[in-house]
């Protein structure tokens, strides 16, 4: 029976066996962090208060103002007719 382990095929098909194992291994590691991740954002609400905070300091302008404020109100509106179950409050702008 050892002598099965030393046959070239076996071990290449081992090889593979392994290398199958660690690649969904992988695969299931970045599709967690990837789902941790996409749920680790701010409240629209946050997100809108901290944009009108940039704009009050000068730090950005009346336009880039406007423009950031519209487009995050449009993805919110999106998201909301998309999924009637989430509220104004729901985490990350998807921006």
């Amino acid at each position: 029976m050892p002598d099965f382990f030393f046959n070239t095929t076996v071990q290449a098909g081992l090889s593979v066996l392994v290398l199958c194992i660690l690649i969904a291994a992988g695969f299931y590691l970045v599709s967690s962090y990837r789902d941790y991740n996409a749920n680790d954002g701010e409240p629209v609400y946050e997100t809108l208060a901290n944009l009108k905070e940039m704009h009050l300091r000068g730090e950005i302008s009346e336009e880039e103002y406007r423009t950031i404020q519209a487009t995050t109100q449009r993805q919110l509106a999106d998201r909301m007719q998309n999924d009637p179950s989430s509220s104004p409050d729901d985490k990350g702008t998807n921006a």
